[in-house]
């Protein structure tokens, strides 16, 4: 299958236009049977039995709404309107889920779910589910219509990862492999067929294993398919992939492709010498070239609403290595003026660190946070959502979930408090006492919904991420 041999191999030849340092190539993986929601596989198929495309929506309109929760999956065989000379060649070819979730973890913290996903020739990937709890922690209830209750899913791409940042658990694998477009949205299958998350998760941030640009031809197929009305029907601006440049030319490519999905740098270090230290990968591009490619995404954006052109910057806080008071002023004047919201993640340990990176104290976090916000720049300070499970930023590596555990519980993309209520010495109060509901955010198809997807894509939108579309807000411990 031509086109999926092509996409297996593109990000091996990408990397290697870009200079990255050297490292063994991605293994190309054949699976059969092949993904239903591998849109260029299923295309392939339908073309070669002379059958137009457009039975594709057929198909996934048929599967999507009969997946439930603790039932038998659907037969494709018995998908309505097709021809009846491919009924037994699609299901000897495609399987609804080629993947086997194996193991779910709870946490007993905060309620975030880390799923084991087993791929079909072996390898093993892990995606979390999120629990935003909606609560808006101002006296007066400031921003509470942004903090609707709502799942996160933060999805895989690769098997491993080849980059080896320093302080993340995956870079410890290498790279095995890279999924498949389908692969990455039957993470969302398996997500949304546990209890209690069938309509639920409204956002999904390529922020798991694997750097999803080194992937990009099935990473920009899988969103595709996340925002097609046909199959999940998720708003684009609900979707983040996150980037620590190793590509160039994929960065630019994913700002003409899909220009309506955000973008998440991850920076981590405030000059070129020290990311180079921390990110071996920097090395591709200079940290001047990867915030004009940030410039620039304001700029092909101009026109569309605020929220959409800001990028979320990641920097995790490591002791005594890029966390002082020098390095937020540092930070600050790189990023002023710029059109980013400032992500910090106080280092999550994992088990087979070499590096024995530590944890920052509240102070020296809350004292970098303050620098920053001082400075007018917008930044929030990340939840450690499941780290007894091993499942917080930085963790995913198919870790036991031993490491210690924290009574800061943080989010995937903050909180709802304002940042610079903080660094004015304000001390808000938990107000919320009742949730708030977003509903349901179960992806919406155009026989179900017909006239009503302008409508839809709205409330999602509204639903999503808040930190990242409007102020820097912060939770505190």
């Amino acid at each position: 299958f031509p086109l999926h041999r092509a996409t297996q191999t593109h990000a091996t030849k990408v990397m290697a236009g870009d200079s990255l340092p050297a490292g063994p190539p991605a293994r190309r993986r054949e699976l059969r049977p092949k993904p239903i929601f591998d849109e260029p596989s299923l295309r392939t198929f339908l073309v070669g039995h002379g059958v137009k495309p457009v039975h594709m929506g057929k198909i996934w309109k048929y599967v999507l709404s009969n997946i439930r929760e603790g039932a038998p999956l659907p037969r494709l065989e018995d998908a309505p309107g097709l021809p009846e000379r491919i009924r037994g060649a699609l299901a000897e070819e495609f399987a609804i889920v080629t993947s086997e979730l194996v193991q779910t973890s709870i946490s007993e913290i905060d309620g975030t779910m880390k799923l084991l996903v087993r791929l079909q020739d072996g390898g093993e990937v892990e995606a979390v589910v999120i629990h935003h709890s909606g609560e808006a922690e101002h006296p007066d209830q400031r921003q509470a219509d942004r903090c609707g209750e709502r799942d996160t899913l933060c999805v895989s791409s690769q098997v491993g990862c080849r980059l080896g940042c320093t302080f993340c658990a995956t870079g410890t694998m290498g790279l095995q492999g890279n999924l498949w477009a389908g692969e990455i949205q039957e993470q969302l299958v398996h997500a949304r067929m546990q209890k209690g998350h069938a309509s639920s998760i409204c956002n999904v941030v390529f922020m798991g294993m694997g750097e999803p640009l080194e992937n990009f031809d099935a990473v920009s197929s899988a969103i595709k398919g996340l925002v097609d009305p046909f199959r999940f029907g998720l708003a684009p601006s609900s979707v983040t992939v996150s980037t620590v440049g190793s590509s160039p030319r994929n960065m630019y490519r994913l700002l003409e492709e899909l220009p309506k999905i955000k973008m998440a740098v991850s920076l981590h270090a405030p000059n070129q010498a020290l990311r180079e230290q921390l990110v071996p990968a920097a090395k591709v591009m200079h940290i001047d070239k990867l915030l004009s490619i940030v410039d620039d995404h304001a700029h092909r954006t101009t026109g569309e609403s605020k929220r959409l052109k800001m990028v979320m910057v990641s920097y995790v806080l490591l002791k005594g290595v890029n966390d002082s008071l020098e390095h937020a002023e540092e930070l600050a004047a790189l990023l002023k003026g710029r059109p980013v919201i400032v992500n910090l993640i106080p280092y999550n340990p994992f088990e087979g660190n070499i590096h024995n990176y530590e944890e920052p104290s509240p102070k020296a976090v809350d004292d970098f946070l303050k620098v920053l916000a001082n400075r007018d720049i917008r930044v929030f300070e990340r939840r450690h959502h499941g780290r007894d499970i091993a499942a917080a930023c930085g963790q995913l590596a198919k870790l036991s979930g031993t490491g210690t555990q924290t009574d800061q519980l943080d989010i995937e993309t903050g909180g709802c408090k304002l940042n610079k209520d903080v660094a004015r010495g304000r001390t808000p109060v938990a107000a919320a006492t009742t949730p708030r509901s977003s509903g349901s955010c179960q992806g919406r198809s155009r026989w179900e919904h017909a006239g009503m997807a302008a409508g839809v894509a709205v409330l999602v939108a509204l639903a999503s991420v808040g930190v990242m579309q409007v102020v820097s807000w912060r939770r505190r411990r």
